[in-house]
């Protein structure tokens, strides 16, 4: 597809994408206040999960990504909403890579959660102060390799000026050099002679970045297996403890889903297709629509498994739609009462 279609779809995804995760967080950080208490210090680690999902949907928003994937080179530009320094530019993109890894290494905490509950129960100490605390510390390691492979090992050249230039004219002509920062994520190039030059420090940083990516997902998997196990194999729990568990490992399950299919699917292609020097073009774009919508859709999997959850939304509902009907019941009497008066 166009440059010019995909800028649409993106822009469509980022108003769904925000309102959508604004609205869901909003109403599962209700829930937890009021319906969490079966979920112990766990749900400490959903309400960080939601308030950081409205946070990354916010940046996301503000600096509005576009993906290119061409000439063995992934290109990673923002638009701008306001005027400030390549410097600043260059420390935004890297941010908003901080905030994307994030969402790996959250989502990897999650399973861990779920492992020591279900099969380490005396390990669930290390979720309570003061080591609660270190495990922020411990997350902000990856997120900050990530962050920095990102500003340190891909620096603006001659060559990326000319090609994000190039990349502009060719698929975004309406959008200005000006008003763009970028990272480009150059593997490799051919000079004059033909002859192919590597870039080693970005093959290095792409080293970090599947590194991060794949000891999160390793962690998810081992985990999420381990948990299965685990509660097959142990019968003598309490039917309302099972309840919960397997509530809370369904929604698990359904979080592996949908990251491995809106971020980390969409993420392996993004790295690995340069590297083959296949050319997506614009359509590499569908990285960033998926990334628009994913905030929204993990925490939606939480409320629709949870049952208790599930069910207050559900009386809410239904007693919106009852008071409505009420409503409209005594305006209908009031005005045949009025009408039979006069």
């Amino acid at each position: 597809m166009s440059g010019e279609l995909w800028i649409t779809l993106v822009d469509t995804a980022d108003i769904v994408g925000f309102t959508m995760t604004f609205c869901v967080n909003i109403v599962l950080l209700g829930l937890l206040r009021t319906r969490g208490k079966n979920l112990g210090t766990y749900k400490y680690l959903m309400a960080f999960f939601s308030v950081f999902s409205i946070f990354y949907a916010i940046i996301e928003s503000i600096l509005r990504p576009i993906m290119h994937i061409e000439n063995a080179t992934f290109f990673l530009i923002s638009r701008k909403r306001f005027n400030y320094s390549t410097r600043l530019g260059k420390i935004n993109s890297a941010f908003y890579c901080a905030c994307f890894a994030t969402s790996f290494v959250v989502s990897g905490v999650h399973f861990v959660y779920r492992f020591f509950a279900t099969c380490k129960p005396d390990l669930l100490r290390l979720f309570n102060m003061p080591y609660l605390l270190l495990w922020p510390l411990g997350c902000s390691i990856p997120v900050t390799m990530w962050a920095s492979v990102s500003y340190f090992l891909y620096p603006d050249t001659e060559y990326t000026e000319a090609a994000v230039s190039n990349v502009l004219k060719t698929h975004y002509n309406w959008i200005k050099m000006e008003n763009v920062s970028y990272i480009a994520y150059v593997y490799y190039q051919y000079d004059e002679n033909g002859v192919k030059y590597v870039y080693i420090k970005n093959l290095l940083g792409c080293f970090v970045h599947y590194f991060v990516m794949s000891m999160t997902f390793v962690v998810m998997f081992y985990c999420g297996y381990a948990t299965w196990k685990t509660m097959n194999e142990h019968k003598e729990i309490s039917n309302k403890t099972r309840q919960l568990q397997s509530q809370l490992f369904k929604a698990l399950v359904l979080q592996t889903l949908i990251p491995s299919i809106f971020m980390y699917a969409p993420t392996g292609v993004m790295f690995i297709a340069p590297f083959f020097n296949i050319d997506l073009n614009a359509n590499a774009n569908f990285i960033v629509f998926c990334s628009f919508l994913y905030p929204g859709l993990d925490p939606l999997i939480l409320i629709l498994i949870i049952r208790d959850f599930r069910q207050t939304i559900f009386k809410v509902v239904c007693r919106g739609k009852k008071n409505s009907v009420d409503e409209s019941r005594s305006t209908t009497r009031a005005n045949l009462s009025h009408g039979a008066t006069s």
